[in-house]
């Protein structure tokens, strides 16, 4: 089994957070601010912001 390291579980996040916040402008865009899909995609976006966060704080501590 492979374990992932802290880069590459950071650096993961970074692309998902980048590629989740483009999905999330385009859908305010086309949809509106308040669409359940831009929510959807803000609520998950704070998700993985969140989880990136607690890996930058573990680092710290």
């Amino acid at each position: 089994m492979l374990v992932k390291s802290i880069h590459d579980e950071k650096n993961d996040l970074i692309n998902a957070i980048d590629a989740i916040r483009e999905k999330m402008i385009k859908a305010g865009m086309q949809e509106g601010l308040a669409s359940m899909k831009t929510i959807a995609l803000s609520q998950t976006l704070d998700e993985y912001i969140t989880k990136y966060q607690a890996i930058k704080q573990n680092e710290i501590n």
